[in-house]
């Protein structure tokens, strides 16, 4: 009885200890708990929360606490990051030559203020983003796809064969000219440039913008907007054509190009391409609503006491810099704007207004202009790159003009009349970017007709010609020669190529299509069309970057090329193509002067 006794008094003793050692275990858990817990909620902010790279997590409290030993004990290691790249220290802006300018006579002055002043310096400071940060928005947003204007192209396609297929076809009309009556009394259809616009709105601004019900249901829907010649731009859907929204009838031409604000934003700026007489239809830049179509704003109205030519017109395409809200837009009247355009948009109410402050406008003259042997002005868009802004004009000029000064850093002679807008490249491991543009034969034409034009390749950062070809061509009084389209330069298997299209008319009108070595000038290819070719090229990459690239004439044919030059597919479309194409994945959107847009498919 006693043994059993022992036995039990046994088991009360271990029963015992082991509700002490639960106990001590429940309080230790405790205390981790509220341990952990404290780590999660208190932040030092002398004391980074993140674990730095390559180390154990970091301790959250002072140093020297009993709590960091404890966290010091109980850290876990972290998976070691990527280093960051530094970002490329591209070479000082400056000219190479700083006794050009003076030698070519070219001056300039700058309106700030209502007043000409020596200096201007901006209150922001303007930096542009790289291409492919430039447009916020999924689509093409602006002429020739970004502030580098190099490819018109968003997505991938996806392609088997290369051909096309023509999937919708839209009628568009004419409209009377104004100061700009000679070759005929109207404007119509698409021209140069002309090229469309492609967005992927997201849902939230399609509820908020005026478009048609079944356009706001249609899930991933591709919005094209056109402003055309004939007075109206359009709206519809890029797979099948269908209208998404009314038109809106301006009543103006619109030669250039339009641009979708590069934030993404639902704004619209376009240029007019002509002046008339009637009220309200002086030539104008018009910054348009989205959301509702309505004119929000409107800059350089003609007159303008600050030009120095007459004419008045705005065929170029804008560029916005998103961080500042400002935007610069080059003139055919001889100036560059630059406007503050104080805009308020609030994405979930759906509001958006503008209120633009007085421009900053910068002017130039030359020598050759001086003496009227050469227009003023500008036709070609800008192209932005770094504090920069990159122009072409009438008078044969490359200027790189300083954003945020508005005073032209360096001036490059490139011979003649230059429409085409120059493409950019950027050189990181050389520190520095380029610029390829070609001329037109105006000026320099002799009594025949015939004359010498050139492709350049241009050192954004001094001005310095790195090379150029040069070409003996033709122009006539309806039908100018040389380089007015602008180049194409090459990704995936085309990278290192530059392509670009230029016509030798006379009586053949024969266009060329050329693919230059970016680094030699060396021509790679070469592709002839039978007509002349005004409108750009365009290429579009598949998966693995396979190039198909699209090419057009005035007698309508629209060529497939594989990236070597080799032609995979021809349509005619009967009509005179001057306006540039644009493509989002497999989809190509083409406006002609005659017969209307085209909506069409690369299978």
């Amino acid at each position: 009885m006693s043994r059993k006794k022992n036995n039990y008094a046994t088991r009360q003793v271990i029963l015992l200890i082991a509700l002490i050692l639960i106990s001590a275990a429940a309080i230790g858990l405790l205390i981790m708990m509220i341990g952990n817990s404290t780590r999660g909620t208190q932040k030092n902010p002398a004391v980074p929360t993140q674990a730095p790279t390559g180390t154990q997590t970091a301790n959250t409290n002072e140093p020297g606490s009993s709590q960091e030993a404890f966290n010091t004990e109980n850290a876990t290691e972290t998976p070691t990051a990527e280093p960051t790249k530094a970002p490329t220290q591209y070479n000082a802006v400056a000219a190479a030559d700083p006794s050009k300018a003076s030698s070519l006579g070219f001056t300039t002055e700058i309106l700030a203020g209502g007043n000409v002043v020596d200096k201007y310096t901006s209150e922001d400071h303007i930096e542009f983003l790289h291409d492919s940060e430039y447009s916020q928005g999924e689509g093409v947003l602006s002429f020739r796809g970004s502030c580098f204007r190099r490819n018109p192209f968003y997505g991938t396609a996806k392609v088997d064969s290369g051909k096309l297929r023509t999937l919708w076809n839209h009628e568009t009309y004419s409209l009377g000219k104004g100061e700009g009556g000679n070759y005929s009394s109207v404007w119509t259809g698409s021209g140069w440039t002309g090229q469309a616009l492609t967005v992927r709105w997201d849902d939230d601004t399609k509820a908020a913008m005026n478009l048609y019900d079944s356009a706001k249901a249609k899930e991933g829907l591709i919005e094209v907007i056109y402003p055309t010649m004939d007075g109206n731009i359009y709206f519809y859907d890029i797979e099948t054509g269908e209208p998404t929204r009314d038109k809106l009838v301006m009543g103006v031409p619109f030669k250039g190009s339009g641009s979708v604000d590069p934030r993404g934003w639902p704004i619209l700026y376009v240029g007019q391409g002509d002046h008339y007489s009637s009220e309200g239809k002086a030539s104008k830049i018009y910054i348009i609503s989205l959301i509702d179509c309505k004119v929000l704003a409107t800059v350089g109205a003609k007159p303008d006491s600050f030009a120095l030519r007459t004419w008045h017109a705005y065929d170029s395409a804008a560029v916005v810099d998103a961080n500042t809200d400002t935007l610069f837009y080059p003139g055919e009247n001889g100036i560059l704007y630059r406007v503050k355009l104080n805009t308020q948009y609030d994405k979930v109410a759906g509001t958006l207004s503008m209120n633009p402050s007085a421009p900053v406008k910068t002017r130039y003259q030359s020598t050759r202009t001086k003496a009227g042997n050469y227009w003023l002005g500008y036709e070609a868009s800008a192209v932005a790159w770094r504090e920069y802004l990159y122009l072409c004009d009438n008078a044969g000029f490359m200027q790189c003009v300083d954003a945020n000064t508005m005073e032209t850093v360096w001036v490059q002679d490139i011979w003649d009349d230059t429409n085409a807008t120059p493409c950019l490249e950027e050189d990181p491991e050389n520190k520095t970017a380029y610029l390829y543009v070609g001329n037109t034969l105006d000026n320099k034409a002799d009594a025949s007709g015939k004359g010498d034009v050139a492709f350049f390749k241009i050192d954004a950062c001094t001005g310095n010609i790195v090379w150029e070809k040069d070409y003996t061509i033709t122009t006539t009084s309806k039908v100018t020669g040389g380089f007015q389209g602008s180049a194409l330069l090459g990704e995936g298997e085309i990278d290192g190529l530059v392509i670009t299209t230029y016509c030798s008319t006379g009586t053949s009108y024969e266009g060329i299509v050329v693919a230059y070595d970016t680094k030699t000038g060396d021509e790679v290819w070469t592709f002839k069309v039978a007509g002349y070719t005004w409108c750009s090229p365009v290429a579009l990459y598949d998966e693995n970057g396979k190039a198909y690239i699209i090419v057009c004439n005035c007698i309508g044919d629209i060529y497939v090329l594989d990236g070597h030059g080799q032609q995979l597919d021809k349509i005619n479309v009967e009509s005179n193509i001057e306006a540039s194409p644009v493509a989002f994945d497999n989809y190509i959107v083409i406006g002609t002067r005659v017969k209307g847009i085209f909506g069409l498919k690369i299978y």
